[in-house]
């Protein structure tokens, strides 16, 4: 019932908000399918994602389309459940279709949404056992995000993280010194990738 109403929805955002060209929506979906047939997907641990799952299409180290599938668990309650799907794509992309296309804005997003939706969230969810993934939203943003990097922390010692982690977060040393080695290297990746993107900086 909740896929009928938002298809309903979907149809009824596209009668209102196209202008003209019938072939717009193929058009718009052709055109990001080239931009994905460019890219690398990346998909992040969840462990070291806050716990949620999220695909990331790089090129030249940069997330040129972000997904991210938001989860939660209620109280007293260890499962986490699917919250919402959030797309995000460079605005400069939005812009050029809406201009080209002379159609509005809210008309390309909601075919965005609704193409990622129905041939790339299924098939993830299908991958990671999640089948009720999907995207409830596509975000324009204005600068693209570093891409995920999975490094090789086999090659990087422990006083090396140890001593990284210290600097950068807000752990005590004899706390990072007492976490196992599985847990070592997935906070340094995890942290490693977000000071990429400037998140949770203590300088």
């Amino acid at each position: 019932m909740k896929d009928l109403i938002k298809r309903i929805l979907r149809e009824e955002v596209s009668k209102r908000f196209t202008k003209g060209s019938s072939n717009a929506q193929s058009l718009i979906i052709k055109h990001m399918e080239k931009i994905i047939s460019k890219t690398t997907r990346i998909i992040p641990p969840i462990e070291e994602n806050y716990g949620n799952y999220g695909e990331e299409w790089c090129k030249n180290g940069e997330a040129v389309i972000e997904v991210r599938y938001y989860m939660f668990s209620e109280d007293n309650e260890e499962e986490e459940k699917f919250n919402m799907g959030s797309l995000f794509v460079d605005e400069n992309e939005i812009n050029f279709l809406t201009k080209i296309l002379q159609v509005r804005k809210s008309y390309v997003l909601n075919v965005i949404t609704e193409w990622y939706d129905e041939k790339y969230a299924t098939k993830f969810g299908q991958e990671t056992g999640h089948p009720e993934f999907e995207i409830d939203e596509t975000i324009e943003t204005d600068s693209p995000r570093k891409c995920y990097q999975m490094i090789d922390v086999d090659n990087i010692s422990s006083e090396e993280m140890i001593n990284y982690l210290d600097k950068e977060t807000a752990y005590r040393r004899d706390e990072i010194e007492g976490f196992s080695s599985d847990k070592l290297k997935s906070t340094y990746r995890s942290v490693y990738n977000s000071r990429l993107n400037n998140i949770g900086n203590r300088n």
